[in-house]
């Protein structure tokens, strides 16, 4: 059912229910979270968030919000698979965890890749003759 006519809180409205945090809270935060960066132990996100009393999902949605904070969490983002990939190299953390993070959180893959030629004529060339030797012959047979 739409709004009734004239209603001053309808969508479209600069009204309604006052924002939680605003911009100039935000781009606090944002700053905050550049400086909470520069700390070795600080890894998680999720530690700002709680150290700064509020929930781990408020960063995606400041994000949403907020150019300033938009580009802060892209560059934390950056800045946390960098510092993971370091400390995973010199052994200065959990390489198990350090793998699900740059898995799960970043992307990262552990991919095995095989290279296979072949005949473009008869692909099967390759594999029939890599199997014995002589079945290649079969295919050559039937051909004629």
């Amino acid at each position: 059912m739409p709004a009734p006519k004239g209603n001053k809180f309808a969508k479209g409205h600069k009204c309604g229910r006052p924002k939680k945090y605003t911009d100039e809270f935000i781009e606090n935060e944002a700053k905050a979270f550049y400086e909470w960066m520069k700390k070795p132990e600080n890894i998680l996100f999720k530690s700002f968030a709680l150290e700064r009393g509020y929930l781990a999902s408020n960063l995606s949605e400041f994000a949403q919000n907020n150019k300033v904070f938009s580009e802060c969490l892209q560059y934390a983002r950056e800045w946390q698979e960098q510092k993971l990939a370091n400390y995973g190299l010199f052994n200065k953390t959990n390489p198990s965890i350090t793998k699900f993070i740059l898995g799960n959180c970043h992307g990262w893959v552990e991919k095995t890749q095989t290279q296979l030629s072949g005949d473009a004529q008869n692909p099967l060339n390759f594999v029939l003759t890599d199997i014995d030797g002589k079945t290649k012959d079969l295919v050559d047979q039937n051909d004629g």
